[in-house]
């Protein structure tokens, strides 16, 4: 099994539409442990207790804006066969969250029933991959996501790359502030649904479980929070 390897920030350079990504609203405070969903797009943030072993270890835990500008990739099991979309797991150095533990997070989304692995074949490797999943500090998003406007508080997908913003991996957003876990299901696959080629959509109704392709971290538009694929995804 391949040890952890760290690597060299790349600086982006695919200037793919912006519509293709995802456009979540940022809080301005990571201090103030609640605030209130606003008409403009902005969430309510809370601070935890899920007990997710990849969860900030205390709440007085804070995210760092910049890292060091280099990832651990997360170990993989050797696989005979790597058919499918191909996937690595890399965490930027300096974050409190142990690498190991986001993998298996995103692993288990990723190969869940419930989710893409209905549809596609996704498989995580420690080497070469189709994908390169990110866990990075807001200043190091910003720079994976340009010329996307993150505002150091916005998860995107950029051209193969799936960066996930460390700053709503810790504190989620107002839909999900009962369960942090699930909204880190919900990030890992809507970003990753864009990678797969799937487009944002519209609540279908109050009431209704919300598409994960819907824009949730920015609000759930009347519906009901959702971290999994549903039949409104599936058909676009």
């Amino acid at each position: 099994m391949a040890g952890p390897v760290a690597f060299l920030i790349p600086r982006p350079t695919d200037t793919e539409d912006a519509g293709g990504r995802t456009a979540i609203a940022a809080s301005p405070s990571a201090e103030q442990a609640v605030r209130r969903e606003r008409t403009d797009g902005e969430v309510e943030v809370r601070r935890d207790r899920d007990p997710d072993p990849s969860g900030p270890p205390s709440p007085a835990t804070r995210i760092p804006e910049r890292g060091a500008g280099t990832f651990e990739v997360a170990a993989a099991a050797p696989r005979g066969s790597q058919n499918g979309v191909t996937y690595r797991v890399e965490v930027e150095q300096g974050l409190p969250f142990n690498t190991a533990d986001v993998a298996r997070l995103v692993e288990e989304t990723l190969s869940d029933q419930r989710g893409w692995a209905t549809r596609h074949t996704l498989v995580r490797v420690d080497g070469h991959a189709d994908l390169r999943i990110v866990l990075a500090t807001p200043e190091t998003a910003d720079e994976l996501c340009a010329p996307l406007d993150t505002g150091g508080r916005l998860s995107c997908r950029n051209g193969d790359d799936v960066v996930l913003n460390a700053w709503r991996w810790q504190f989620g957003a107002y839909g999900y502030a009962g369960d942090l876990r699930a909204y880190r299901r919900y990030v890992v696959n809507h970003e990753t649904g864009h990678a797969l080629g799937y487009p944002h959509v519209g609540c279908p109704g109050p009431g209704r479980l919300a598409p994960v392709m819907l824009q949730q971290t920015k609000g759930l538009a009347g519906c009901r929070p959702n971290p999994w694929p549903s039949r409104v995804d599936l058909v676009h």
